[in-house]
């Protein structure tokens, strides 16, 4: 997260603007049941399309701090590899005071990341509307391209098309997914070697889908609260 311009030390927290965003929307937010290596950021991300005025669809994601060694906050295994231009950015201090949610935020940008980890997605009945295979090959599609563009050798964002680089063929049905501590018939999208991605529709017409690195999913509990608190 990016901030230009001088914010005054009382400016407000744009992430309590956003949470009463995602409360309007009038459905529950999935995410990861509360577990040791991992921390919500409290950082959601809302994405909305309508039609004659109507919502039509709305997709709200979480984000992760992910602690390798939850015990000792200061472990230097804790830490993000980054380069040294981005270390150099998050050291400097201004001569100016800021918000402490500010602080926070930038504190926070020295640990990896679980990005748009869990999205919960809520679309009005419709033929013509995506399906739960194609929802969740769109999500690992999208972390895939914004957050392992070198992995993947990617060309800069600003081309397009992007490559294609998870198939809605390649799509598993019957993966047991454990939502609220009960295993429901959910999705898995299995062939990408940094991530992988599951799916599970909800009671409520709602489908949470999920994409999780491979390198961390030793250290993850792999369950879902349909109903997790917005922070």
């Amino acid at each position: 997260m990016d901030f230009g311009g001088v914010l005054g030390a009382d400016a407000p927290d744009p992430e309590l603007e956003q949470r009463a965003a995602v409360r309007a929307l009038g459905f529950d937010v999935a995410g990861l049941v509360a577990q040791r290596h991992l921390e919500d950021s409290g950082s959601l991300g809302v994405q909305t399309s309508e039609s004659d005025g109507m919502l039509v669809r709305a997709t709200v994601s979480r984000q992760y701090t992910l602690w390798r060694n939850p015990d000792d906050r200061d472990d230097p295994v804790n830490l993000a590899v980054l380069d040294d231009e981005r270390r150099r950015s998050l050291e400097e201090v201004p001569p100016w005071p800021r918000p402490d949610w500010l602080v926070a935020t930038v504190e926070r940008l020295r640990y990896p990341m679980l990005w748009e980890a869990v999205q919960t997605h809520r679309t009005a009945p419709d033929p013509t509307r995506p399906t739960s295979a194609e929802t969740l090959v769109q999500h690992v599609q999208y972390v895939l391209v914004n957050q392992y563009r070198d992995e993947h050798a990617l060309p800069e964002l600003t081309e397009h098309p992007w490559p294609t680089l998870v198939d809605e063929r390649s799509v598993q049905s019957g993966h047991p997914v454990l939502v609220d501590g009960v295993e429901r018939p959910g999705l898995l999208l299995d062939t990408d070697p940094f991530v992988l991605g599951i799916a599970a529709e909800l009671d409520d017409e709602r489908l949470v889908t999920a994409v999780f690195p491979r390198d961390e999913l030793p250290l993850l509990t792999v369950a879902f609260d349909s109903a997790a608190p917005l922070g």
